[in-house]
């Protein structure tokens, strides 16, 4: 019987696959759990990558660029688990960070979503957690980040004391997420009007609205390299994020904060 169904996608990310499933392999008990891969169309080696060196990994090519959340979504129509677990090709296990989260979350069924701390490849701290966006958010978050980018090795420190205790949050990163099939299917998985960007701000906005808690545990930690989600142009990618942060604040926030955010964005010249 297959409890955890891991899921991941992938696009042009053959830098990151060995070093990602392979961390998996090291902790996955078989007959428990299956990993599952939507290759968004790669023009890299990726698919033969997986295909030659994790026979047990079930793939699944798409002819095009699906995005984050569609083949998300198609992953867990091809899944059998009681939970899921989506997990970015970019992380590396250091523990079974998967079974650590799957029996806190089994214990708790008032959780809806939960997520572990993530660290940089050196160990340090990476900030993946916050508070639903909203405008003034964005600046709090504009300042938050450029600390820690401009004093890593100081702001890291800090972070890490503030966010040392399980806490519920806001939002948690897309690069590991783990939640019940139920409430997945219950809020119709992921947005897929979300090309790639804000899909886990919106699923963890969605899980608060039916109740649940967004919770952030720290106990658990895993490498993120960042990147290997993303593997496109940078003004794709830009153009990606302002899309979905727009679409966002349409969906979540109402027109008068829409405006506003148009109005910065174009003032700051990042559109």
């Amino acid at each position: 019987m297959i409890i955890l169904s891991i899921i991941l996608v992938n696009y042009n990310g053959q830098e990151f696959l060995d070093k990602c499933l392979n961390s998996i392999n090291k902790f996955r008990e078989f007959q428990f759990c299956e990993v599952i891969i939507v290759d968004n169309n790669s023009t890299d080696r990726s698919v033969e990558i997986v295909t030659d060196n994790f026979p047990s990994v079930k793939l699944i090519p798409s002819s095009v660029n699906l995005g984050f959340g569609k083949a998300n979504n198609l992953a867990v129509r091809h899944s059998q688990g009681e939970y899921l677990l989506f997990l970015n090709t970019d992380t590396i296990l250091m523990e079974n960070t998967p079974k650590i989260l799957l029996e806190y979350l089994q214990n708790h069924q008032d959780i809806g979503i939960i997520s572990p701390q993530m660290v940089f490849e050196d160990g340090s701290y990476q900030l993946s957690c916050g508070e639903l966006p909203n405008i003034i958010g964005e600046f709090i978050d504009k300042i938050r980040y450029g600390l820690d980018k401009k004093w890593h090795h100081v702001f890291a420190d800090l972070y890490s004391k503030q966010y040392s205790n399980i806490r519920e949050m806001g939002w948690l990163t897309g690069a590991c997420l783990m939640m019940r099939r139920d409430i997945f299917e219950q809020l119709g998985g992921f947005d897929e009007s979300f090309f790639m960007y804000f899909e886990d701000k919106d699923i963890c906005k969605r899980v608060h609205e039916i109740g649940l808690k967004v919770i952030y545990y720290p106990q658990t930690s895993l490498i993120h390299l960042l990147g290997g989600s993303s593997q496109d142009v940078k003004k794709s990618v830009n153009t990606y994020y302002r899309d979905s942060q727009l679409y966002y604040y349409q969906k979540h926030l109402g027109s008068f904060q829409t405006v506003i955010l148009k109005l910065y964005l174009r003032l700051s010249g990042k559109v």
